[in-house]
């Protein structure tokens, strides 16, 4: 059961996050559900650091959270991983680490996950020009996924759109 009290904080963070106000100041206490919240907890907690990459906080510390979340159990935990590492490049904001993960979330046996892995994959490359061989590898085999939204995504990943 979640708590009431990380509830109606993370409403209020959602909300203030969706009207695009700074709240930057609520990493610490995000950082700290992603490792001590319930599965429900964390999810919302990932889906606000996202957030915050789309807002375009410039804080490295958004990486730092979302990255040990790379392989939460649940796929929209890691989705949100993958489009908070997209959104962050727009920032400036990336390095090995997002590379590195992005090659895992690209072969999640997720529809969702892998077709947002490879949207941020392309927001590295076309953002920080940074790019990487075995992900490009696995980018190439997404090309031909029986999902459009994966292989449309793998697509724009490698600049061929």
């Amino acid at each position: 059961m979640i708590e009431v009290k990380e509830e109606d904080w993370l409403a209020e963070l959602e909300s203030d996050l969706r009207a695009k106000k700074d709240r930057s100041e609520a990493l610490d206490e995000l950082f700290q559900l992603t490792f001590l919240g319930s599965p429900e907890i964390r999810k919302k907690a990932a889906w606000c650091v996202a957030k915050m990459g789309q807002n375009k906080v410039p804080d490295t510390r958004i990486v730092d959270i979302l990255i040990p979340l790379t392989e939460d159990a649940d796929p929209e935990t890691r989705e949100s991983v993958a489009w908070g590492i997209g959104e962050v490049a727009g920032a400036g904001i990336g390095d090995g680490r997002c590379i590195s993960a992005l090659r895992m979330l690209a072969k999640d046996g997720d529809r969702d996950v892998k077709g947002m892995a490879a949207w941020a994959t392309g927001r590295l490359r076309n953002k920080l020009s940074l790019t990487d061989p075995e992900l490009d590898e696995i980018m190439k085999g997404m090309l031909n996924d029986g999902s459009a939204y994966v292989a449309a995504s793998a697509r724009f990943a490698l600049g061929i759109e």
